[in-house]
């Protein structure tokens, strides 16, 4: 009999072909088994699922125009997941040029970045698509156009989204908004195979518009920086009130960093957070309470002769010996004796309440962070020397804001506001310090400091100004003064005519050869309010 032997090996090419095939579905099965237990044994119970965060979008930062000081960019990068197909990447090439292969991505067997940074309109043009086998990831970057101009009051955030300096940290509560919540298909490696499934949305953080301007901003940061580089300063602070509104319009601190650098070096908000002690520039201060008080008049005359006066075995000292001058020319002349001899005549107590109605050694009423308030020296027992030397700004400190401030009450008719640096808060109510009457005579005090005393150098061509200069030693770690480091400043209230804005700059340790309140803090006053009434005049 022939055997078929053709046939017998057919048949056992199949079988083994059966066999081969049997194994491999075998071999799949365990591998689902072991690899996809969770999967398959869920069936859609919470073991599947895990949940994701959805940060919001962080509010923005913006001045009085809604321009933006600070402001969080959305960043999209496109996915491609475990099942996603070859018809699929066609569809997103004609929107994005991605340049992986479709082999390279599918060979990876992962999640795999397919295009980074997406601009909104491809972002929208993918969400049409509902591509259920790609993920779009949102992260967001934080911008600060303005840069270091406002640095030290603005403040950065981190790259978790939360507020690290300034006002970004201390309006974080609002600026981040409510994070929303999404859910994850995931396998058994935990691999995202389908895209999120949204369960609560985001809410945007709250943008808050402050009552900066930045333009004035800028005028503002330009001369300060200038200034402090020309005279080899060690830093420098500038405030710019609106006296009208009680607005702080701008507010200036040098040295400043770039909060767009993470390689930033933090630098301190010196108007907000420096105390220092304040010289000349507090005297018109006195002289208004004692105006105010009837104890003497503008035009009274004190006798500064000869040029000094010794207290407790310690001598005050002028330029020069004054013979007498009147009370006006007391301050035009910034005479240190004459003001130490209205000091004694107010007492401590006097000084005091008068210092503080104006403000003084407290909290000013505004929204940051370790805000400085100074200190005034009232201790039990203290001397006719401490006493005269209060009455010109020493034993004594407190704050750029809180001397801006002070000033603005002569523009304001005698009354205090508690100026806002934020659009939505209702203007404080104002209250009175002194008489509309005390007022304009210290104004015109202040008037002559510009033309014909220690403050020439303040006058702004085209304008008329008054203000005061101020001049005072730095203090040693260890105590005592240091002779060879100033603080020089100026106070000035600018036009004459409308006493819309009050001004306030101060120099930390100028040069030795130009280090007074006449010679740096006048003409740095001078240039900001040049700048800035020619803005508000267009």
């Amino acid at each position: 009999m022939k055997t078929n032997y053709g046939l017998g090996w057919r048949a056992l090419i199949i079988y083994f072909v059966l066999i081969l095939l049997l194994g491999a579905l075998i071999g799949r099965i365990f591998f689902i088994q072991i690899n996809d237990k969770e999967f398959l044994d869920s069936k859609g119970k919470s073991l599947l699922y895990s949940k994701r965060p959805i940060v919001p979008l962080r509010g923005g930062i913006l001045d009085r125009n809604d321009f933006p000081l600070a402001l969080s960019i959305n960043q999209y990068d496109l996915f491609a997941l475990r099942n996603f197909s070859h018809d699929e990447y066609i569809k997103l090439k004609k929107i994005v040029p991605i340049i992986k292969s479709f082999k390279s991505i599918i060979e990876l067997n992962k999640k795999t970045l397919l295009f980074s940074k997406l601009d909104f309109s491809q972002y929208e043009q993918i969400k049409q698509l509902r591509i259920d086998s790609i993920e779009i990831e949102t992260s967001q970057k934080r911008y600060y156009p303005l840069g270091e101009q406002i640095a030290p009051l603005v403040g950065f955030a981190g790259k978790e989204g939360k507020g690290l300096e300034g006002l970004e940290k201390a309006l974080d509560a609002s600026l981040s908004g409510v994070a929303g919540l999404e859910r994850l298909i995931q396998n058994a490696s935990r691999k995202v195979i389908k895209r999120p499934i949204l369960i609560t949305p985001a809410i945007k953080g709250e943008s808050i518009n402050l009552t900066i301007d930045s333009r004035i901003q800028f005028y503002t940061f330009k001369h300060l920086s200038r200034f402090i580089e020309a005279n080899n300063a060690k830093g420098g602070s500038a405030i710019v009130l609106d006296n009208h509104s009680g607005e702080i319009l701008a507010m200036a601190s040098y040295p400043s960093y770039n909060p767009n650098d993470p390689n930033r070096v933090i630098q301190r908000n010196r108007p907000l957070l420096d105390a220092f002690e304040p010289g000349s520039i507090i005297k018109p201060l006195v002289l208004a309470k004692a105006i105010d008080l009837g104890l003497i008049s503008l035009e009274e005359s004190v006798n500064t002769h000869p040029g000094f006066i010794s207290l407790n075995g310690k001598k005050i000292s002028d330029p020069r010996n004054y013979q007498t001058l009147s009370f006006k020319e007391v301050i035009a002349k910034s005479s240190q004796v004459g003001v130490s001899k209205l000091a004694l005549f107010l007492g401590i107590d006097g000084l005091i309440a008068g210092y503080k109605s104006f403000g003084l050694s407290k909290p000013p009423d505004l929204y940051f962070p370790n805000l400085a308030y100074g200190t005034i020296n009232a201790r039990p027992n203290i001397s006719d020397h401490e006493i005269a030397s209060l009455g010109f700004g020493y034993n004594m400190t407190a704050s750029s804001l809180q001397l801006a401030q002070a000033y603005s009450v002569f523009a304001n008719k005698g009354y205090m506001k508690d100026f806002k640096l934020f659009m939505s808060i209702e203007d404080s109510e104002k209250y009175p310090v002194i008489s509309s009457e005390t007022a304009s005579d210290v104004l015109e005090a202040l008037e002559l400091v510009v033309t014909d005393g220690t403050g020439l150098l303040a006058k702004p061509s085209g304008y008329l100004v008054a203000g005061k200069t101020g001049t005072s030693h730095k203090t040693r770690l260890k105590g005592g003064y240091d002779k060879s480091k100033y603080i020089s400043s100026f106070a000035g209230i600018a036009p004459l005519g409308s006493k819309r804005l009050t001004i306030f700059v101060s120099v930390d340790e100028p040069g030795l050869n130009n280090y007074s309140g006449g010679a740096v803090g006048a003409p740095l006053f001078a240039a900001i309010a040049k700048d800035i009434l020619s803005y508000l005049d267009e």
